[in-house]
């Protein structure tokens, strides 16, 4: 007797690896990273310039006070790069001073992509793609946004901009019940004075106690560099901060993608102040209204991004790594494209990648050799970052708000909040007619 033999299932569906996949990529990346650069570093003895005065700022400042604005780091190329940033930024870099220049590298390198990584993250979490967040999203946004020279060049030097975007997103964004908000802005600043413009940012905005947590913040870190090294100190904010020649030698140079530098490309002369000062005054006071804008069409990323395209315009020099906000803004347009299949979005991200990857940092320069006195062609490229930036602002005027990824824009998602709903604040509980009538400040 024979038993009747089971139906046949037919073929067993696939399994799909998941998430599993994409995270284990997300956590080698930095690591793989990481060890290239320390190859390159090693076979080279090339780059990283800027980590490198850091490190030497470092050892300065561990060896006593009132040396740390004397010592430079000598690259091979002959430029000589001091130490420029406040003193409490030198007492959180004291790990560099304990360790080999290459094992610096690679722990600079891997905290940077990782800091890149989390950029995307936030972003993308800013932006409405989520929750949750796919593993497969950051990744694909963290590879994307290597090859562009902002961020190419920053893990090429050896910057600390990536970490100080990461606190800012990570302050501003994270919603009004956060009653420390700001505070993340005034430490940034401590590091580096640019955050310093995301300040006046909150102010525009109404949100006064942020605005004051964030002061508080940044003359907590100006008090602990005193208490360190109070003859450092001294100097730094004594006068030393404006000494923009410890910088940069000549503005007009490529790399410095600011108004200042655009100015002074155009004119192929070194000092524009009596043009620049009031330019950037103008772009200053429309760029934060625009962001004020942003914020009050509840569009907090918009907001954040518009400021910080104010900051690198107005500052006197923004090097090409200071523009590394083009990630957020990249997540931004491609979450605004891919669920609602906004061309315009999807033109504008593409846009903004391939004038990143196509740097005159590394075309005009390389087929050149030098990065002044441009005509042409190349005097319009050598200002895309600037022009972009210009435009961006530009668009946001017009449109400071905008629909949440995956939202209909006609449907009651995105509609206006009714008057009688009530808004946050700063972490107080306010009326929408109340929001109205409060003006930008």
């Amino acid at each position: 007797m024979t038993l009747p033999s089971a139906p046949d299932p037919g073929p067993r569906p696939r399994r799909h690896p998941g998430p599993a996949l994409p995270a284990t990529a997300l956590l080698l990346l930095p690591v793989l990273v990481a060890a290239a650069a320390v190859v390159v570093h090693r076979a080279t003895g090339r780059f990283w310039g800027d980590l490198a005065a850091y490190r030497a700022g470092a050892l300065a400042a561990a060896g006593g006070d009132g040396q740390l604005y004397d010592v430079a780091h000598r690259g091979t190329d002959g430029i000589a790069l001091g130490f420029t940033y406040p003193p409490f930024a030198a007492l959180l870099l004291q790990p560099l001073a304990y360790v080999d220049a290459a094992v610096g590298v690679g722990l600079w390198t891997l905290a940077s992509v990782v800091a890149l990584s989390a950029v995307v993250r936030v972003a993308l979490r800013a932006a409405g793609a989520g929750p949750p967040v796919r593993p497969g999203a950051v990744l694909a946004g963290t590879v994307a946004a290597l090859p562009m020279f902002p961020v190419a060049g920053h893990l090429q030097v050896g910057q600390v901009g990536l970490f100080l975007m990461l606190i800012v997103l990570l302050d501003l964004t994270s919603g009004p019940a956060n009653r420390w908000r700001g505070l993340g802005v005034g430490i940034a600043a401590g590091i580096k004075l640019t955050p310093l413009i995301f300040v006046a940012y909150l102010l525009c905005t109404g949100r006064w106690r942020a605005a004051g947590v964030a002061l508080a913040g940044f003359a907590a870190t100006v008090g602990l560099g005193f208490a360190w090294r109070p003859s450092d100190s001294a100097r730094f904010w004594g006068g030393g901060l404006l000494d923009t020649a410890r910088v940069t030698g000549d503005p007009r140079t490529v790399l410095n993608q600011s108004l200042h530098g655009a100015l002074a490309r155009l004119g192929d002369v070194a000092d524009v102040r009596a043009v620049w000062l009031p330019v950037a005054a103008l772009t200053a006071v429309a760029g934060i209204v625009v962001a004020a804008r942003c914020a009050r069409a509840g569009d907090e990323l918009r907001g954040v991004l518009a400021c910080a395209t104010t900051g690198v315009l107005v500052s006197p020099v923004s090097w090409h790594h200071h523009w590394v906000w083009c990630v957020p803004a990249l997540v931004l347009l491609a979450a605004r494209a891919r669920p609602r299949a906004d061309r315009a979005a999807a033109l504008a991200g593409a846009l903004l990648w391939t004038l990143c990857v196509a740097s005159a940092a590394w075309t005009l320069v390389g087929l050149r050799g030098e990065d002044l006195h441009f005509r042409g062609w190349e005097l319009l490229h050598s200002n895309t970052y600037v022009l972009a930036g210009l435009v961006a602002l530009g668009v946001l005027a017009r449109r400071p708000g905008g629909p949440r990824a995956g939202a209909d824009p006609t449907g009651p998602a995105s509609a206006a909040p009714r008057h009688d709903q009530p808004q946050e604040r700063d972490g107080e509980t306010v009326t929408r007619a109340d929001a109205i009538e409060d003006p930008i400040r």
